[in-house]
């Protein structure tokens, strides 16, 4: 059987619906800034995110006070603390690795020996995480996140900044706008005799 790229990006989305049911459920009185994928794609692997105004204030004011505050007081300082979702509340509450370590084995394996193929793969794979979250905002699940103004949605790998993260998600949003799919024929090749064969 064919992959289809779809299949990956339905089991994506579906993971953040049931995640965010369950977190919204656990948590009714809380109001989000942002919510983010936050990706280790080397790994396959994604992690749901909140996080409030509130324990940013929190976290700004405990860094100000700290040893290094002289790095949190400009605008520019502060804004990437707010979107470093390691310094969030409410972090890694859902996990998915959308691929298992044998079947990212296998597709090492079939990759020639050399760091580019893989590095290819995995920003691939990060492209494929972006464009599920896209999917993700379309959801009615999404409707419901109770939103602070200007609250935004975005997918980060654990080694980018933000401005990164949101470059490439606006990126695909035009994409998705202009109604253009966009493919990537090498990463089915590379899977679909791993995960989707009968």
């Amino acid at each position: 059987m064919a992959f289809k790229k779809d299949k990956l990006k339905k089991q994506i989305v579906s993971f953040a619906e049931k995640g965010v049911k369950k977190f919204l459920k656990e948590n009714p009185d809380l109001e989000f800034y942002a919510f983010a994928f936050d990706c280790n794609a080397e790994y396959a692997e994604i992690n749901l995110c909140f996080n409030t105004e509130k324990d940013f204030q929190k976290t700004l004011k405990h860094y100000q006070d700290g040893e290094f505050s002289e790095f949190y007081q400009s605008e520019k300082d502060i804004n990437e603390l707010k979107f470093n979702t390691g310094d969030w509340e409410y972090q890694c509450f859902e996990t998915l690795h959308v691929l298992n370590d044998k079947e990212l084995d296998k597709i090492s394996q079939q990759m020639p020996n050399d760091d580019e193929a893989w590095n290819k793969f995995v920003n691939e794979l990060l492209e494929l995480f972006t464009e599920s979250m896209i999917d993700f905002t379309k959801t009615e699940t999404f409707g419901k996140i109770p939103k602070t103004e200007g609250f935004i949605a975005f997918c980060i790998d654990h080694d980018e900044d933000v401005d990164t993260a949101m470059e490439r998600l606006e990126k695909y949003r035009q994409n998705t706008f202009r109604s253009r799919e966009f493919t990537i024929r090498s990463l089915f090749e590379k899977i679909k005799d791993t995960i989707c064969r009968k």
